[in-house]
């Protein structure tokens, strides 16, 4: 059976899942389909649509028009059919609907055409015995008792099921064990990939490896090499050292001009001998004149008095351009040195923790004599630049550079090659030990996989698994050939059937229907047989009073067409069986009457006959949704195996959820309208979760009454008085009294607000409808007790006294 159905692009269905839309409540828990399940919904709500999908099911195909159907139906064994597999299904599906109707029976759109004829079983004494021997040799088949073959092949495919269960059981215990062992959890290989050297170690890399150690050829793994191994792998591999030192000796490079530039002499004409006899004065002086250059005209800013020109001649002769020029040219030397210290100050050897142990000492050494020419060559720098700045403080003084280097350009270079050395041996060794760290993990490894076989006893397994596979091959072939003894059986019954088909029994079958549900004895299926190329052809004519009958109103073609279906129902290709039936509104353009006989047809020959394992009926027509309720609905532990859902359109998307209650609990308005009564009696104050009850109660009130007395007393009562018929109906049943007008004032005042406005802005007087529902239902009760037992009954409850009985008992 169909559980649920998902739709989400068919029509006007978008996204339409079915355990998000159809809940229940309260409990908001998804509700599954049903063994009967009732739509209702208004015309171009989606029913055809759902229809479609599920014909598709017995047509094995799906319109063209429909875009890119997706869509999925979920049955009871979670099993799932979709649009990419709903043509393989083997559901048993019958579909009345619209589509039903333009390919069995076309004669009704176009009368050029004619109506598919079926055929039901007819008799022959001779084939009917051969058949009987047959299905003597076959016995039954039925779901709870087989008998014969059935039998037999029940037997052997259930032992097949539970061999190959069994066989199921000792693969996955394999594989179980080889997943594990391969990436499950902490023991496995890949866990452990720093012992056994492989990250990305997988089921299929140990099963290679098992058969590897299984081979004749394979050379014995010694275990006494593990501890050895073990000490191997611990060793880090590191990536090669790749640091060099790139040095070029600035010092060495630069002296000759700096040399020169400190013993550089400028000529001391025009000098002021005063600051050539005092550096510290000559720079501060030099400052001045710097700051005091750009405006001649200003005063001294140390003295306040003003500088006269020859002044300015003077200090303009002290520095010249030549003494600027020697200036500059220091600065530059002075700053390539500043730079130069700068960056040998973070010239080191590579960390020691890059290399391996075994070249630790070495390194430290080389590292120490690298340092040490460092610092020396710094100090060199340091003395050089201490010079400038002499000069350039007494910049008319030349300095003679007279030092002896501590830096040996040939001791760092000798210790620049012994690092290279150590740094190429170091990466030669890696590569070494990668290779040598490898294959000790690939020895544990495969110490490991044969320790692994061992204890699993793979060899065993597997030969366990090659028996079982044996013994289950040969029942399946067993079994295999007495299911295709029974089919072959079964094809020899179609055959021999066929050869029994009576298509003017079906006629037949339809005729029934629509004499003995509807009444109409001049209207008729005739089958008509004819001679095409010597065959025999068999069509269905409909005829009124022998003749075709061409001009068929819309309701005729609704009766014929749902007998049709209904006779198809016990065609040679479904009788006997039990098939899922889906009717989608057959009560087009048909009168009360004719309803009424659609209901009594479904209820009488597929309900009550319990011919269907799950059923579908859709409408919107409320009248036939009315008679739907009534249907023989089965049970199951006194559960209602039945369901009702509601298809709605909003704008252009289609939706299913579950029908509300007061569509699906109330067969008519009056037993709602009963039942709302009854609520407001038994409730004593007003609450959110009970106000429409009272809101609505002058309504509800006002209607029920105008129905209940007028079908009490439907004569028309003299009102020459001036009273309305419908008081004079309540005065009748209540009597004349103080409730009388209690209740005309109640079902006046709340139900119109036209004259009484000001009803609006106050509260609702909950005691007084109370006590005016409290006695409705008193006087129904004293005055009419069986119809009141009876409305009681519809709405669920149990009358007083039918409840004190059940107290007793």
């Amino acid at each position: 059976m169909i559980k649920r159905i998902n739709i989400n692009n068919v029509g006007l269905f978008k996204n339409f899942q079915w355990n998000a839309a159809i809940r229940s409540n309260p409990g908001n828990n998804p509700v599954e389909l049903k063994k009967e399940n009732i739509f209702y919904g208004r015309n171009y709500s989606g029913k055809t649509t759902l229809s479609r999908i599920i014909r598709a099911l017995e047509t094995k195909e799906i319109s063209s028009k429909y875009l890119n159907p997706e869509f999925e139906i979920i049955l009871f064994d979670n099993s799932r059919i979709d649009q990419s597999n709903f043509h393989e299904n083997i559901l048993n599906v019958r579909c009345f609907n619209e589509d039903f109707i333009k390919e069995n029976l076309n004669f009704i759109i176009n009368p050029d055409s004619e109506i598919k004829p079926f055929a039901i079983l007819g008799e022959n004494s001779e084939i009917e015995a051969q058949i009987e021997v047959i299905k003597n040799e076959l016995g039954d088949n039925n779901e709870n008792s087989k008998t014969l073959k059935y039998k037999e092949l029940a037997d052997l495919s259930e032992l097949v099921g539970v061999q190959n269960a069994e066989l199921d059981r000792l693969k996955r215990t394999l594989e179980t064990q080889l997943t594990n062992k391969a990436t499950v959890g902490t023991e496995s290989i890949k866990q452990q990939h720093l012992k056994f050297g492989d990250i990305n170690y997988n089921k299929t890399k140990l099963q290679h490896e098992i058969n590897k150690i299984l081979s004749p050829v394979f050379i014995s793994i010694d275990e006494s090499n593990e501890s050895t191994n073990l000490e191997q792998i611990k060793e880090v591999e590191k990536i090669n050292v790749s640091q060099s030192i790139n040095f070029a000796n600035v010092y060495e490079r630069e002296l000759s001009e700096i040399t020169l530039a400190l013993e550089q002499p400028l000529l001391d004409n025009n000098k002021i001998a005063e600051l050539l006899a005092n550096s510290s004065l000559n720079e501060w002086v030099k400052k001045g004149y710097d700051l005091h250059s750009e405006d001649r005209n200003c005063s001294c800013k140390f003295c306040g008095n003003p500088i006269q020109s020859s002044r300015w001649n003077e200090l303009d002769n002290h520095f010249d351009e030549e003494s600027k020029k020697l200036e500059d040219t220091l600065n530059v030397f002075k700053f390539k040195l500043i730079a130069e210290i700068d960056a040998i100050t973070n010239i080191k050897l590579a960390n020691k923790d890059f290399f391996y142990i075994s070249f630790h000492d070495e390194l430290t050494e080389c590292s120490n004599a690298f340092n040490s020419q460092i610092l020396n060559y710094k100090a060199d720098l340091e003395f050089l630049l201490s010079k400038i700045d002499e000069r350039l403080l007494s910049i008319h003084s030349p300095i003679a550079y007279d030092y002896t280097i501590t830096f040996s350009q040939e001791d760092f270079s000798a210790i620049i090659g012994l690092y290279n050395d150590i740094r190429n041996r170091n990466n030669v060794y890696s590569t070494e030990l990668s290779g040598k760290i490898s294959e000790a993990k690939k020895e544990l490894r495969l110490l490991e996989i044969k320790r692994f076989v061992e204890t699993i006893q793979y060899s065993t397994q597997l030969q366990n698994i090659a028996s079982k596979v044996t013994e289950n091959t040969n029942k399946e072939t067993e079994r295999k050939e007495v299911d295709d003894y029974i089919k072959l059986k079964e094809k020899e019954i179609i055959e021999l059937s066929r050869q029994l088909n009576n298509e003017e029994e079906g006629a037949r079958k339809v005729n029934g229907y629509l004499q003995n549900y509807f009444g109409h004895q001049n209207l008729e299926l005739q089958a008509i047989e004819e001679e095409v190329d010597s065959d025999k052809k068999i069509r269905f004519n409909i005829v009124r009073n022998g003749e075709i009958a061409y001009h068929l109103s819309e309701g005729e073609c609704s009766i014929i067409s749902f007998c049709y279906f209904m006779a198809k129902l016990d065609d040679i290709h479904t009788a006997g069986q039990k098939p899922i039936i889906l009717i989608d509104d057959p009560i087009s353009s048909l009168d009360s009457n004719h309803i009424f006989y659609i209901y009594s047809l479904i209820n009488n020959e597929l309900f009550v006959k319990k011919r269907f394992e799950q059923i579908f009926i859709s409408t919107h027509n409320l009248e036939f949704f009315k008679y739907l309720k009534m249907l023989k609905f089965s049970k199951i532990d006194r559960q209602t195996q039945s369901e009702y859902f509601l298809v709605n359109r909003f704008e252009n998307k289609c939706t299913i959820s579950l029908m509300p209650s007061y569509l699906k609990d109330y067969v008519t308005e009056f037993n709602y309208l009963f039942h709302q009564i009854y609520k407001c009696a038994k409730h004593d104050v007003v609450s959110d979760s009970n106000l429409d009850i009272f809101y609505n109660f002058g309504n509800n009130l006002r209607k029920f009454l105008e129905v209940y007395l007028f079908y009490k007393y439907p004569s028309k009562l003299n009102s020459s008085d001036g009273n309305s018929s419908n008081n004079k109906r309540l005065i009748k049943f209540f009597g004349e009294n103080q409730t009388v007008l209690l209740i005309e004032r109640i079902t006046n005042e709340f139900s119109h607000l036209e004259e009484n406005s000001g009803r609006s802005t106050q509260p609702i007087d909950v005691p007084e409808m109370k006590t005016v529902a409290e006695f409705i239902l008193s006087s129904i009760e004293q005055k009419d007790e069986e119809q009141y037992k009876a409305l009681l009954e519809s709405i669920g409850i149990a009358s007083v006294i039918e409840q004190i009985a059940l107290t007793s008992n």
